[in-house]
């Protein structure tokens, strides 16, 4: 039986392209195109892994990531964060919060919510994967979260 990964993006072309390069490498892909229908998702199909996107509309990857690692019942899924700034939020994460402004708009927002998470005693996500993903980059990351 296929591992089940669950692809959570608003861009309905980037969760058809994702499904398409792990349904191609075994994987049972399911797509939802919001935090809410992706946090629905992760209820049904109890997926084996989360690709998540940060920027979404109804609810961000950053608030469906933290209500997943806050409930017992998900907060060991596997998740691989997709975004335009990943470099940046991986080391973010990584670091403590120096006081320096490293992040302007949309980037300052971000900043926000990994102290926020930091605050809480939130883990970071699994992986980060910088936009434009190449397929075999985020195959690559799931098979060295969950296997094949």
């Amino acid at each position: 039986m296929p591992k089940k990964v669950l692809v959570i993006d608003d861009d309905e072309n980037t969760v058809r392209f994702f499904s398409l390069a792990l349904s191609e490498n075994g994987y049972e892909a399911i797509g939802a195109y919001d935090g809410s229908e992706g946090l629905e998702k992760v209820k049904e199909v109890q997926p084996d892994c989360i690709v998540l996107d940060v920027m979404m509309p109804r609810r961000s990857g950053f608030v469906l990531f933290k209500q997943l690692r806050k409930n017992p019942e998900f907060e060991n899924i596997p998740v691989i964060m997709v975004t335009g700034v990943a470099e940046e939020l991986e080391t973010q994460m990584e670091h403590e919060a120096t006081g320096e402004d490293r992040f302007d708009g949309l980037k300052q927002s971000l900043a926000h919510a990994i102290t926020k998470m930091r605050e809480e005693g939130l883990m970071k996500p699994d992986k980060f994967v910088d936009k434009p993903v190449d397929p075999e980059d985020l195959v690559a990351a799931v098979k060295e979260l969950i296997g094949d």
